[in-house]
C-alpha cells in the first residue's frame, strides 16, 4: 500500500516537473489581441497559426470585433500539456478546445493528431467561439446555433453533413428542437462530429438563407440582451418552433437528392413514390376544379347571350302571355 502511494506521488511529481520545464521553455508571439505560446521547436507552426488567426480576425472583425481583451492561444506540443488545458476532453479525437469566457484557445500540434485533422479549421472554429462570447450572452445564444455559426464561418462546410441529415430525416432520427438544448457540451468543448452537429449546421445554413446575411446577424448580435425567441420574432416574425418546423419541412428535397445519389432502399422508394403520387393527385384535382369552373363560366356566358325566354323578356307584355297560357 505504501509502495503504491509512493509510486503515485512520484508520478505526480514527475508530471509537475515536466509541466514546469515545459512552461519555462516556451516562447511567445505577442501581437495584440493575439498572444500565442509555443515550444521553441514549433516556431514555424506558431507563425502559421498567427497568420491563420490574424486573417480570421480581419475576416470576422466587421461582425465580431475582438475588443481589447487578449486572445490567448496555446500550441501544445505534448499530450500532458494539452490535458492540462482540456481536462476530461483530452481525448484522441479532440484536436482543440476553447474557454470562451477566458479568451483561451488550446490546440494540439499537428504531429499529435490523427490523420485528416483540420488544423486551420480548428483554430478558426475556436476563435469564433471566443468572439461570439464577447458579443452575445451565453444564456441567450443556443448552443446549436453557437456551434452552427462556428462551423459555417470557419469554413467547415462538411459535405457529409447533408447526407447525414438526409438519413436522419428518412429514418425519423431528427432531434426535437427542445432536446437540442441538452445534447451539446459547452461551446469550445466539441467532441467528434455527429448527428447533433450535422443538424446544427443544417439548421444554421437554413436560417441564414431565410433571413439573409444582414437579417441573420441582426438576430445574432441582438442576443447580447434578448433571448433567441424574442430576437427571431422581432426580425422574422416567427418563433423558434415555427423556424424548426419550416426547416424540417424543407428537408424532403435534401433527402430526395441524397436518395437519388446514394441508391434507393424499398422504404425510401415507397416514400418518394407516395410524395410524387400526392402532388400528381393534387395537380389533377386542381386541374379538374379549373375545368369545372371554366365550363360553368362558359354556360353562364351562353345564357347571357342567348335569346331570352318569353316569360323573362322584359319587352313583352305580361298580359299578352297570360292570355296565351289561358
Amino acid at each position: 500500500m505504501i509502495d503504491a502511494l509512493t509510486q503515485s506521488y512520484t508520478f505526480a511529481l514527475i508530471a509537475a516537473i515536466i509541466c514546469f520545464v515545459s512552461a519555462a521553455s516556451t516562447e511567445v508571439i505577442d501581437d495584440p489581441p493575439l498572444r500565442i505560446t509555443y515550444a521553441p521547436d514549433q516556431q514555424a507552426l506558431a507563425r502559421e497559426s498567427h497568420d491563420i488567426l490574424a486573417r480570421g480576425l480581419d475576416e470576422f472583425g466587421d461582425r465580431l470585433p475582438p475588443g481589447d481583451q487578449a486572445i490567448e492561444v496555446v500550441i501544445c506540443s505534448t499530450l500532458p500539456e494539452f490535458a492540462r488545458h482540456a481536462g476530461s476532453l483530452a481525448q484522441s479525437n479532440v484536436v482543440g478546445i476553447a474557454k470562451p469566457d477566458e479568451g483561451l484557445i488550446a490546440v494540439k500540434a499537428p504531429n499529435l493528431t490523427m490523420g485528416g485533422a483540420d488544423y486551420r479549421g480548428t483554430l478558426r472554429h475556436e476563435l469564433i467561439h471566443v468572439l461570439l462570447a464577447r458579443h452575445t450572452s451565453p444564456d441567450n445564444l443556443p448552443r446549436w446555433l453557437n456551434e452552427g455559426i462556428a462551423m459555417v464561418m470557419s469554413g467547415e462546410y462538411r459535405w457529409e453533413s447533408r447526407a447525414r441529415v438526409a438519413q436522419m430525416y428518412w429514418q425519423g432520427r431528427l432531434i426535437p428542437y427542445r432536446d437540442l438544448l441538452f445534447v451539446f457540451l459547452e461551446p469550445g468543448k466539441e467532441m467528434e462530429f455527429g448527428d447533433a452537429y450535422a443538424q446544427a449546421l443544417s439548421m444554421t445554413r437554413y436560417l441564414m438563407d431565410q433571413l439573409g446575411e444582414e437579417g441573420f446577424w441582426r438576430v445574432v448580435l441582438a442576443l447580447d440582451s434578448k433571448t433567441f425567441g424574442d430576437a427571431l420574432r422581432a426580425e422574422a416574425g416567427i418563433s423558434p418552433m415555427d423556424f424548426y418546423e419550416d426547416w424540417t419541412a424543407s428537408l424532403w428535397t435534401v433527402a430526395l437528392i441524397f436518395s437519388l445519389v446514394s441508391g434507393f432502399s424499398i422504404f425510401q422508394l415507397m416514400a418518394i413514390l407516395t410524395v410524387i403520387a400526392y402532388f400528381r393527385k393534387r395537380r389533377r384535382g386542381l386541374a379538374t376544379v379549373r375545368a369545372w369552373e371554366e365550363e360553368e363560366q362558359a354556360t353562364t356566358d351562353d345564357e347571357e347571350v342567348s335569346d331570352p325566354l318569353p316569360w323573362n323578356d322584359p319587352d313583352e307584355d305580361e298580359e299578352t302571355w297570360e292570355d296565351e297560357r289561358n
